[in-house]
């Protein structure tokens, strides 16, 4: 009777809780702070804090630091840290804690080289309980944005971190952070659930935080999502790439669940590479540029629930205003005419100069379908100017490689997004194994653009403001890159949801903002 009684009170226990069932395509991972691959970044961001954070608007905002100071010209940060906080476990957040935790971070430097920031930090002093000074070798700009990144710059309580420091060859005991939820059940293929963290530090910022738990449902097939939806075994799909855009399109036409879409998240750009003999000529480039009907190929692809893009980094960026750029307009005839003006001459449908047909091959990722619909549109665009466009589907890694390594004509290309545009991702203009020093490399203007980029990132938040502009407009004029279109997040939801906002961190679900 008293087992009876005992699952009775169970049951009421659960029937009370308020649950949120997410529809997702994988499993989380293990929620390494510092792991990356099967970690998914929403799912660690659920769980770890770092010092600052990005907010809805893109800014960076305290987190566990209520301030900071620059000092010494850009070279010593000091941190204020936020008192009272606990670990999901009980342990105390303090400075003893952020020390451990970037004396582990820094032992697999090498891991997080693709963090700038990560080589230029020379110490972490511990001043008192709640105040830490990071010490750089050198200014460096983004050194705020990149503290406010999911990974590695996150902190989980130090008792799971291993004897050795090494959160790269270990994973953790358990994933331990101070964020709103806690992982408390994975199984491999259906689901994960997070809980309510009780030691949350900003509960009540959200007049407590409404679900107790988050379910994420692992399902693949984009029209089993659906279903699910319909048949209210989940309540929410979310993410830019959770469902295909005609799904997103046909749903927005009716009344049944609530659509919503987010300001632009990173831009998708067709990238050239002046290597090719042809692209060489930025007058070939331009009447591709030209030649490029971008407005039919956001109807076709995306239906118009995405903007068409201007500009490499969206206006909603920082720094991004002032830009001196003029945009070339799409237009056939002058497009034909910059080639004729090079002595190409057009003949059987394509233009040819030496008897040489003007030909180019654009690689893409075979197994992504707004690639290969994007690819299909462009080759039909470019015949239209006499350009003979050859499309090769490419495996991901190999078409990664390739990028790098400039083994193409022309590829397509994301943006980071915020908090990595514009500062982190010109930064990485200038460093081998990214897609954007391959192509610039072959460039005359590429060592002022490189000096302009190392002068900028030892700068301060008030002089950026008048050089990054100039930054950017000197990168836009090499005409090497052509944005497509500026992509966002998309939800649809049940009508019941309410609260649903969408930030412009592409990986940030704020679920601790949701209620019903």
């Amino acid at each position: 009777m008293v087992r009876l009684f005992l699952i009775f009170l169970l049951s009421i226990n659960l029937y009370a809780e308020n649950i949120l069932r997410v529809a997702v395509s994988r499993n989380v991972g293990v929620m390494n702070p510092q792991g990356y691959g099967s970690n998914e970044m929403f799912a660690q961001n659920m769980i770890y804090e770092g010092l600052v954070k990005v907010n809805n608007e893109g800014k960076i905002v305290p987190s566990l630091a209520t301030s900071w100071e620059i000092k010494q010209k850009g070279k010593v940060y000091v941190f204020n840290l936020r008192k009272n906080v606990l670990f999901s476990n009980g342990e105390e957040f303090n400075s003893n804690a952020v020390k451990k935790n970037f004396d582990s971070i820094l032992k697999n430097a090498k891991r997080h080289s693709w963090s700038a920031l990560i080589a230029l930090i020379n110490d972490i002093e511990v001043v008192d309980s709640h105040t830490i000074k990071i010490h750089l070798k050198s200014p460096y700009s983004p050194t705020l944005n990149e503290l406010a990144l999911v990974r590695p710059y996150r902190f989980i309580a130090p008792s799971m971190i291993p004897s050795d420091l090494d959160l790269v060859k270990h994973n953790p005991k358990e994933p331990i952070g101070t964020g709103a939820y806690m992982l408390v059940d994975t199984k491999l293929g259906v689901s994960d659930t997070f809980r309510k963290n009780p030691n949350y530090w900003d509960r009540d910022s959200y007049n407590g935080i409404y679900f107790d738990l988050i379910i994420t449902k692992v399902i693949v097939e984009p029209n089993a999502k659906l279903i699910a939806l319909k048949t209210k075994q989940i309540d929410l799909i979310y993410g830019f790439d959770e469902i295909p855009i005609e799904i997103f399109k046909n749903i927005s036409e009716t009344n049944e669940f609530n659509t919503y879409t987010s300001s632009p998240i990173f831009t998708t750009t067709l990238v050239m590479n002046p290597k090719n003999d042809f692209l060489s000529s930025k007058l070939i480039r331009q009447a591709i540029i030209m030649g490029i009907n971008k407005d039919e190929l956001i109807k076709s692809v995306y239906y118009n629930y995405q903007q068409k893009a201007d500009y490499l980094f969206a206006k909603n960026m920082p720094y991004t205003f002032n830009v001196k750029y003029a945009n070339l307009a799409f237009s056939q005839n002058k497009a034909r005419q910059n080639i004729e003006s090079l002595g190409y001459v057009f003949k059987n449908g394509y233009f040819y100069r030496d008897s040489k047909r003007l030909e180019l091959e654009l690689i893409y990722v075979g197994n992504n379908p707004a690639q290969k619909f994007m690819a299909e549109i462009l080759q039909a665009n470019l015949k239209d100017i006499g350009i003979f466009l050859k499309l090769t589907p490419t495996e991901a890694t190999i078409y990664r490689k390739k990028q790098t390594n400039a083994v193409f004509d022309l590829c397509f290309n994301d943006t980071w997004g915020i908090p990595y545009e514009p500062l982190t991702m010109l930064n990485s203009m200038t460093h081998t194994g990214h897609v954007d020093f391959a192509v610039q490399q072959f460039l005359k203007e590429k060592p002022k653009i490189d000096s302009d980029i190392k002068k900028a990132i030892t700068m301060q938040d008030k002089d950026l403001l008048k050089f990054i502009p100039n930054i950017l407009s000197e990168i836009y004029n090499l005409d090497i890159y052509i944005p497509l279109t500026y992509q966002t997040n998309k939800a649809i939801a049940n009508k019941n949801l309410k609260g649903i906002v969408m930030p412009v961190v592409m990986y940030e679900i704020p679920f601790w903002e949701f209620y019903k």
